[in-house]
């Protein structure tokens, strides 16, 4: 994604759609409602799982993260960020929600590949997704992987050049995700991605099918199908980065039923 895209396209207001009723039913045959509740997390969020079947877990969204394009979207919309930072200076990135530091482990491989120097801070308040990140990193000198809550955050602002979330939005409520959204752009000083999952039955049917097809892991099998019915559409996510008070942003849909946000700070 160019960068002169990003200003430009997330200055644009986006109108009502004014449908007949039949259209209004064909759409939300596609997209359901949004299947959330605090009460019932995902199981990889609940106390006293198994270990071995959550580090299976984890595995098994580093295959996903890697085989249909999570990986992929963060490293072709973070480059043009970067792009604007001095190549003398090093770069600051903040992950949240981290998990097993999949992202900043892609990143950090790439800014050694392009000779940058960065400092990646991901965070999580998970202990076993701490304690993973932290094995997974150990070779990784430029990566810090700190145990804090995402929406209690301490940082002041404009601590990072580039902040990123992948996967974790739809953990959230409405609520809180703008919270979180709100953050983010406190926190950056060049910009910040979301990477999630975008609603529909197609890409449910999707995540179940491919969760039965590639393991037997109970909590991959529920929490991929789940993932996709709590996650947010296209047209909730731009509502929400209204909401929190972001001015420069575009929100696209990605292949294998993905979201990306991108917000910039001018």
């Amino acid at each position: 994604m160019v960068l002169h895209m990003i200003v430009a396209q997330s200055k644009l207001v986006i109108g009502c759609i004014h449908c007949n009723s039949r259209y209004c039913e064909y759409v939300s045959l596609l997209v359901p409602d949004r299947h959330y509740s605090s009460d019932d997390p995902e199981i990889m969020d609940r106390p006293g799982n198994d270990p071995d079947l959550l580090a299976d877990d984890l595995k098994n969204l580093r295959i996903i993260n890697r085989c249909f394009g999570g990986l992929r979207a963060i490293r072709r919309n973070v480059l043009p960020l970067i792009d604007r930072i001095d190549t003398q200076r090093e770069i600051e990135v903040l992950d949240l929600a981290t998990g097993s530091a999949d992202y900043p482990l892609d990143l950090a491989k790439w800014m050694r590949r392009l000779d940058r120097n960065v400092h990646i801070v991901a965070v999580d308040n998970n202990p076993f997704m701490v304690e993973t990140a932290r094995e997974r990193t150990a070779a990784f000198p430029e990566i810090t992987v700190n145990d804090m809550d995402v929406l209690s955050l301490a940082y002041p602002d404009r601590s990072f050049d580039v902040v990123l979330c992948s996967s974790a939005i739809h953990h959230f409520s409405r609520r809180d995700a703008v919270r979180l959204l709100r953050e983010m752009c406190r926190l950056c000083r060049i910009g910040f991605i979301v990477n999630d999952l975008d609603r529909s039955r197609l890409g449910a049917w999707a995540a179940w099918f491919y969760g039965h097809l590639s393991t037997t892991n109970p909590i991959t099998r529920y929490d991929s199908y789940v993932s996709v019915l709590r996650a947010f559409t296209k047209n909730e996510l731009t509502a929400m980065s209204r909401e929190a008070g972001i001015d420069s942003f575009i929100v696209e849909r990605q292949a294998f039923f993905r979201l990306i946000l991108v917000g910039v700070n001018l």
